[in-house]
């Protein structure tokens, strides 16, 4: 069965204050949190924090932020929350939600919620329901994955036969303008990572299969690493099934010379009835009924952000579930798992000619 997604916003009471909202984290991906939560109908980010000083007055100035915090206890301690976006990196978000759950404010964290399935079980056993925590897994949000999932839940489809989700970029090729590498200049701390491409990127594709077809068991995976400057892997392959039975691959590579460096996911559904195809943002239904939808990826991207934050606000306020709750991440994260445990240590490849 696939999970579906509370449809619609909540009826705001002029009489209702907006949530008071406190960013942690300042670095590259808080201006898409920061634009999301400027557009957010009943939320007010009041206070951001960053390790850098500079770092934070500049996000809190570009967004009209008074307070800005260098201590996410300082910032607790003085500011009266409802709740957090924790935009940090991975190893750190655990520290963050037990702190947040000792002053009582809610928490939407950053993908993943753990590094490892063990560490993101023990957190949500440990916080329990003493404060609500959503994990943002905002690609299952995107407009594109919604108008699919419309489809499989009215059957367009017919049965589903096979499933394949690809993201190939060249993201740790080096640029020809600077000989720099694209992905760590955007995000450092990857070169030391001894989990990059499925930890940190294919996490996403695994929710949108598990939030499109639902749940899924690993088969087998394997994984490689191109690039010399890397620890961890930097091409994966990852063969699932659902529990109706049909085989579904995620595949993804960040050294595939010719690609964007942010190249979108192409998803092909093969269905009896109609068919699926996803490329460069345009969708189209092939088969017994003929459909296409062209979409901007730049509104795609923002679109998602802006998505489920205010589904993350609107569950706080009318005390519904969250789509993308804490619990829900654990499966993702066991399937990662798996596939870590699969593969073994990524095959380094020999650079040909």
């Amino acid at each position: 069965m696939r999970a579906n997604m509370k449809r619609g916003r909540v009826n705001m009471s002029s009489t209702v204050s907006p949530l008071r909202i406190g960013v942690i984290g300042c670095g590259m991906i808080s201006a898409d949190h920061l634009a999301a939560w400027s557009n957010c109908t009943n939320a007010k980010v009041v206070a951001v924090c960053d390790s850098s000083v500079e770092r934070g007055r500049a996000r809190a100035a570009q967004f009209g932020i008074e307070r800005v915090y260098e201590s996410p206890e300082c910032m607790f301690e003085q500011e009266t929350l409802d709740a957090v976006d924790i935009i940090t990196p991975r190893e750190t978000h655990a520290a963050l939600v037990r702190m947040a759950a000792r002053y009582g404010v809610h928490a939407l964290c950053e993908k993943p919620l753990c590094p490892t399935y063990d560490e993101a079980l023990a957190l949500v056993q440990e916080v329990g329901s003493s404060i609500r925590v959503m994990v943002n897994e905002n690609w299952r949000y995107r407009a594109y994955f919604k108008k699919i999932g419309e489809w499989i839940d009215a059957g367009t489809l017919g049965t589903i036969a096979q499933v394949r989700i690809a993201l190939w970029r060249s993201s740790m090729l080096p640029r020809k303008e600077d000989g720099k590498i694209h992905a760590f200049t955007r995000q450092p701390f990857l070169q030391n990572e001894q989990r990059v491409l499925i930890a940190e990127s294919l996490i996403h594709e695994i929710d949108v299969v598990r939030s499109l077809f639902g749940e899924m068991s690993l088969i087998a995976c394997c994984t490689a690493r191109a690039c010399p400057a890397l620890k961890g892997e930097d091409s994966a392959t990852l063969l699932l099934r659902s529990e109706s039975g049909f085989p579904v691959t995620i595949d993804g590579v960040m050294t595939a010379a010719g690609h964007d460096t942010r190249s979108p996911d192409r998803l092909e559904i093969a269905g009896t009835r109609c068919s699926v195809i996803l490329e460069n943002a345009v969708l189209r239904l092939i088969g017994q009924e003929q459909d296409m939808v062209t979409y901007d990826e730049a509104e795609i991207r923002q679109g998602c952000f802006d998505a489920s934050i205010q589904h993350f606000a609107d569950c706080l306020i009318d005390h519904s579930p969250f789509w993308t709750s804490a619990q829900d991440q654990l499966s993702s994260l066991q399937l990662m798992e798996q596939a870590y445990r699969s593969a073994g240590d990524p095959v380094a490849l020999t650079t040909e000619q």
